[in-house]
């Protein structure tokens, strides 16, 4: 499919009341269409099944909101070697300006599950980003993929030595806490620090552990007192 053909295509795609719905969650400053997320899918499979995925994702170059998702989604579903993943996910990260397009587009990304070792080291330096978008994207591929018994000691490592103050890094931080406290209790709580994480990640983090379905109420009572 041709540039023109994909802008056609996801224009028939778009839903005028999905649109005002999703624009007040996502605080965007790009252009928006208002595509629901199994159309996105669907039309990214497409794509990436196509048989030209990659002639897409060298040539595709998207400027709003739905494009970028597309993009991301597209690579996700493609069956390309790792380092040519990250030749395309690179450029992306540049372009992350919101929550959704980080969470979403991360979370499609399977090939990083088989490749944790290369991950964690190719996207360390995110970790010393300025950008509020980069960290968190450093922060969900973490929650995504290395809270597992091999890994938990060097990603509360990370989560809990990551710079803070900026929103939407301390609200995925938080919420990978609450992961970690659902998966490793102990070793997450021994890690815990109010000070090492700023007041807001740290009463944040016991906040999301009490709307958790996976937290015992004995151990929400016990995060409860640490306020």
């Amino acid at each position: 499919m041709t540039e023109k053909e994909i802008r056609e295509r996801l224009i028939t795609l778009a839903d005028a009341d999905y649109k005002k719905f999703n624009d007040k969650i996502i605080n965007t400053k790009l252009e928006t269409l208002g595509i629901r997320m199994p159309a996105l899918k669907s039309f990214a499979k497409e794509l990436a099944r196509g048989g030209n995925a990659e002639e897409f994702l060298s040539c595709f170059r998207g400027s709003n909101y739905e494009e970028i998702m597309l993009y991301g989604l597209t690579l996700g579903f493609c069956k390309l070697p790792l380092e040519k993943v990250f030749g395309y996910f690179d450029p992306l990260v540049e372009k992350f300006e919101n929550w959704a397009h980080v969470d979403c587009i991360v979370g499609n990304m399977k090939i990083f599950a088989k490749n944790r070792e290369a991950v964690l080291n190719h996207f360390k330096p995110l970790f010393l980003s300025d950008g509020e978008f980069t960290k968190r994207t450093f922060v969900i591929i973490l929650m995504s993929y290395f809270l597992d018994e091999e890994y938990i000691d060097r990603a509360l490592g990370y989560l809990t030595e990551i710079q803070t103050g900026q929103y939407y890094t301390d609200m995925a931080v938080a919420w990978a806490l609450s992961v970690c406290f659902v998966k490793f209790w102990d070793k997450t709580l021994a890690a815990f620090d109010r000070e090492k994480l700023g007041e807001f990640v740290y009463r944040k983090t016991i906040s999301k552990c009490a709307d958790s379905y996976r937290i015992t109420k004995e151990q929400k009572e016990f995060l409860k007192k640490l306020r």
